[in-house]
């Protein structure tokens, strides 16, 4: 009798027969776009030269497996040649964890591949690694989903600033994710307002949703007043004269989408380079709401809006492991056991 074996089982199993040449974990609206332009590209190359990439790209949302052994387990590397040559991955995302940074982004193992001099939506200087290790290819900003029947006669909130008045006790949802509660704005707010932000914002926020629960509930009761949600899914929840999108003033808070490549890339990968930073896949994010810092690329930004972040003095310093221990822990009641 044949045994059936489980997904995650398979994965926490697998070990490749050699280095990937290309791993790419996308954000899930945009998964399946991704990969059918990355099998265009593949049939691409191998008429053209005949080059087949040994690659791992899910299309699928779901548990990430990053076990040791396990084909996503990029942190458990040693050595630079243990990676794949060309990845993509988000900064929140493994490759952006400590042991990453400080066994290979610090010493060089990677290399800069973008020009973000011209980005007209961001402060290159802000966004560009000073390691040269990641490059920022796309971003998902959180913007203020409005609802105006449950804000009342309350002034509508411009800036993320706005969001610590007390006059909004009570009346923001903010990020959350399958497990904990999110905690990029908290960072922000831990970074740019310290204790007394948090305190501020404690009173404020009602509740904690994800993304994909927003567009779906928001604007069917008088639970929040303000969402705090990735554009790509408040987007989908607008209701004119109901439900409205506020770009923050500031700069909407962003994750980044990166592409990493080795600094010892094998010459017959630079095809893949050549993808990652394409303005093909950079229309494929920028029309799914995952604003493209590729040249060329048509972004559905608003006029004059601005993105902005953490920064990557925070971010590869890895004290974003031990303050999300402590959001997570502070800011728990607020967190529901929602799911896509």
């Amino acid at each position: 009798m044949a045994q059936l074996v489980g997904i995650d089982a398979l994965l926490r199993r697998a070990t490749p027969a050699r280095p990937l040449d290309f791993k790419a974990e996308v954000p899930c609206p945009v998964k399946n776009r991704f990969q059918a332009v990355y099998e265009e590209f593949l049939a691409d190359q191998l008429e053209s030269n005949q080059r087949r990439y040994y690659s791992f790209v899910p299309s699928m949302c779901g548990e990430h497996v990053d076990d040791p052994g396990a084909v996503r387990d990029v942190a458990a590397a040693t050595k630079p040649d243990q990676l794949p040559q060309v990845a993509i991955d988000s900064a929140t995302g493994r490759y952006a964890s400590p042991p990453v940074i400080e066994r290979f982004a610090k010493a060089g193992a990677f290399k800069s591949v973008v020009d973000l001099t011209s980005v007209p939506f961001l402060d290159a200087a802000s966004f560009t690694d000073p390691l040269g290790a990641y490059n920022v290819i796309a971003v998902n900003p959180e913007v203020l989903l409005i609802d105006r029947k449950v804000l009342g006669d309350r002034p509508v909130p411009t800036s993320l600033n706005d969001l610590l008045d007390p006059i909004y006790a009570d009346s923001i949802s903010i990020g959350d994710s399958h497990h904990a509660i999110g905690t990029r704005f908290l960072t922000w707010v831990h970074l740019t307002h310290g204790e007394a932000g948090l305190n501020a914002i404690d009173r404020n926020i009602v509740t904690a949703l994800n993304g994909p629960t927003t567009a779906r509930t928001a604007g069917h009761g008088d639970s929040a007043a303000i969402y705090l949600a990735p554009w790509v899914f408040a987007q989908g929840a607008v209701k004119p004269g109901r439900l409205e999108i506020v770009w923050p003033s500031d700069g909407a808070l962003c994750n980044l989408l990166l592409a990493i490549v080795r600094a010892d890339l094998d010459p017959a990968n630079q095809p893949l380079v050549d993808f990652a930073t394409s303005a093909a896949l950079g229309e494929v994010f920028a029309s799914s709401h995952f604003p493209s810092t590729m040249p060329g690329v048509r972004n559905v930004l608003p006029e004059g809006v601005s993105v902005q972040w953490a920064g990557w003095d925070h971010l590869l310093s890895g004290r974003q492991v031990e303050l999300d221990a402590e959001l997570v822990v502070r800011f728990a009641k607020y967190h529901h056991d929602n799911s896509c």
